[in-house]
Parts: structure tokens; C-alpha cells; sequence
């Protein structure tokens, strides 16, 4: 394996199940709230897409209807792209 040497040592760990999706959710955080949409889901987190770039390291809310707010912590961001976690147990 090509990486042999780099992972010596480390525990690989796998990550959660990803689930395809394609709902529209309201984020609030520094820049105000605007519309976003998850594109896929696991019992930790999410990926979506959104209406205004994220930043890593914030913390925002996502908003679903009839759903009290969900509060996550973005963990990367690619453009208007972004991926998190729940920090807080979710039903979406």
C-alpha cells in the first residue's frame, strides 16, 4: 500500500453512515440567517450546501420546521459547501 509508512501506528476508525438528502434548512450564525440545504446526513453530522459561505470552527443553528433549533459546529467549509456536527442529539 502506497500510504504503508504514514498510517503505521494509527487507528483507522470508520466514520457513520452517510444518507443522501436534499431539504431545506434556515442557518443562523455571525452572518445573519439565510437558507441552506442538507445534502446528506449521519447520526453526527451533516454536509449542505448554503446560501452564503460558513466558516470552520463556527457554531450555528440549523432550523427545520416544527423542530425546536439544532445547534452544530462546522467543521470544514469549501465555498459555499460545509460540512458539521450535531453538538446536540438531532431529529431531522
Amino acid at each position: 500500500m502506497k500510504f504503508e509508512g504514514q498510517l503505521k501506528g494509527r487507528q483507522l476508525t470508520s466514520r457513520s453512515p452517510r444518507v443522501e438528502a436534499g431539504f431545506l434548512v434556515r442557518v443562523t450564525c455571525a452572518l445573519g440567517d439565510f437558507p441552506a440545504r442538507i445534502t446528506n446526513l449521519s447520526s453526527a453530522g451533516f454536509r449542505l450546501h448554503s446560501a452564503r459561505p460558513l466558516e470552520a470552527g463556527w457554531e450555528i443553528l440549523l432550523e427545520v420546521p416544527k423542530q425546536p433549533p439544532i445547534k452544530c459546529l462546522v467543521r470544514w467549509s469549501s465555498g459555499k459547501e460545509a460540512g458539521g456536527v450535531f453538538v446536540e442529539p438531532a431529529a431531522l
